[in-house]
């Protein structure tokens, strides 16, 4: 097998153009179903091969390089792992909002009441353009090729026409990344800043940044120092192995610093008489359930390497951020906010009560909401709110989370709404997870539950990869109702 440059370049641009023109001409569901498989497993397999090739062949073609390079190889297999463990959390979510056809509601004006505006969806925007950047570099290689042969690499000039083949389709599908963009800004929903200006957000999310990566030279050093053929004294060792706990902690402070500036830049709702029917998705807890639900998903050797290496590359979301983002194949998710809060949390879009008569505007968004998730508690207003739902909710339309609640608290819940399942007997075990179980109902309020088990010891395992299989069959229940009462069709 011809392994040489030239050669396994035109391989990996074949293999692109090919990739690119079948996801680029596919619709979007099969679109995201099919990057969904490259992501979970096609890309990770080539990161794992790439860390293969280097460590099997480099040495015997290039000894000179790996003489001086080889002991950066840890940290270079630890990123490659790092980066194929976050391929494979977002081939999940790819292929879980590619599995749905929930139909989008009637995009609204770009400006709506009271001068409220959708939020930029800024990630994709810049992922378009800087795709469309390097499509257009690409495309001038094969004028390179022919112009200035005396300053291309031998390995690039017989592959000069399939890279600039490659550029086409990468211009072309940034193109429609920035339209993606545009769709997914029209189902947001119209809310307002939470703060006049975004410039306190902003300099924190950049020393958040800089936290990051501080952590990771930290560590990345501390490892190329351990693997350095000469002897190292005990001192060097020592001070060596504390700078990578060291690297390991400054990372956690920054992922903890990115939640905070993301809270900064968050938006809410005026007024819930601003909501449109089916346009979302209705969230209801006790404010208790809130510190729990929006704190950092810890990884596993949270501030050693495990935390500095898998953290950022894995998960820097909150559970609420997990909760909204696997049930926005729905819709967005609205949650009402706790009294007197300075910031909200990140996750679902908050829109604020008076703390007096509360109930009534509760009840109308429960009629207007495509679904309703309540997290169960024994709080007089949470027990309300489960009331409320059993009476004025379809059962295809109501989702109940369990909290960390003790067999006690399941129980005496139960004994005041007895349409809820047994008390299952995993809820007096020791393994505590943010949410532990879903209940749905069938058309005739027969419920079922399933556990929700999130392996913390799995650093690719975080709420919204153990609450898919949870959530599976209230979806698919939800959406035969709207097929069969055409709610899917307004």
């Amino acid at each position: 097998m011809d392994l040489s440059p030239e050669s396994v370049l035109r391989m990996v641009l074949i293999w692109a153009v090919a990739m690119l023109a079948l996801s680029g001409l596919s619709e979007r569901r099969t679109r995201r179903l099919l990057l969904g498989m490259l992501y979970r497993r096609v890309f990770p397999l080539l990161l794992v091969g790439l860390f293969a090739v280097v460590v099997f062949l480099v040495p015997d073609r290039f000894p000179q390089w790996w003489d001086r390079w080889w002991r950066y190889v840890v940290p270079l297999s630890t990123v490659l792992l790092g980066l194929a463990l976050w391929l494979r959390q977002q081939g999940q979510r790819l292929i879980w909002s590619g599995y749905w056809e929930f139909r989008d509601p009637t995009p609204e004006p770009e400006i709506g009441v009271e001068g409220l505006t959708r939020p930029p969806i800024t990630r994709l925007r810049v992922l378009g353009y800087m795709m469309m950047l390097v499509g257009l570099a690409l495309t001038a290689v094969p004028t390179l090729v022919l112009q200035r042969r005396d300053i291309t690499p031998d390995w690039v000039e017989p592959n000069g026409f399939l890279i600039g083949v490659a550029g086409v389709f990468t211009i072309l599908y940034g193109g429609k990344t920035l339209k993606l963009a545009r769709t997914r800004r029209a189902r947001e929903l119209s809310s307002r800043p939470i703060r006049g200006n975004a410039w306190s957000g902003s300099l924190l999310w950049v020393a958040a940044w800089l936290c990051c990566l501080a952590g990771l030279v930290l560590t990345l050093g501390g490892l190329s120092v351990m693997m350095d053929p000469r002897d190292l004294a005990w001192w060097q060792t020592f001070l060596t192995l504390w700078t990578m706990i060291l690297g390991g902690a400054v990372f956690t402070q920054g992922r903890k610093a990115f939640l905070r500036a993301r809270r900064h830049r968050t938006r809410f709702i005026p007024d819930h008489r601003h909501l449109r029917a089916g346009s979302y998705v209705l969230y209801l807890r006790s404010f208790e359930e809130d510190e729990r639900h929006t704190a950092l998903h810890e990884v596993p050797l949270p501030g050693l390497t495990g935390g500095a290496m898998f953290g950022f590359l894995v998960s820097g979301r909150s559970a609420e951020e997990h909760v909204a983002e696997i049930l926005r194949p729905v819709g967005p998710l609205v949650a009402v906010g706790a009294p007197g809060e300075r910031l909200p949390h990140m996750g679902a879009v908050r829109l604020y009560l008076p703390y007096e008569g509360w109930q009534e505007p509760v009840r109308e968004l429960m009629r207007g909401s495509r679904l309703t998730v309540l997290t169960l508690g024994t709080s007089e207003g949470t027990m309300w709110e489960l009331a409320e739902a059993f009476r004025l909710l379809s059962p295809q339309r109501l989702v109940l989370f369990i909290p960390n609640l003790g067999d006690a608290d399941y129980r005496r819940i139960r004994a005041s709404v007895p349409r809820l399942p047994e008390c299952p007997v995993w809820l007096a075990t020791g393994h505590r997870t943010v949410i532990q179980g879903v209940i749905h109902f069938a058309a005739d309020w027969t419920p079922s539950i399933v556990p929700v088990v999130d392996d913390h010891g799995d650093a690719t395992s975080n709420l919204f990869t153990a609450m898919m299989p949870a959530l599976l069959p209230a979806f698919t229940a939800l959406g035969e109702y709207e097929k069969e009462t055409g709610a899917d069709r307004l």
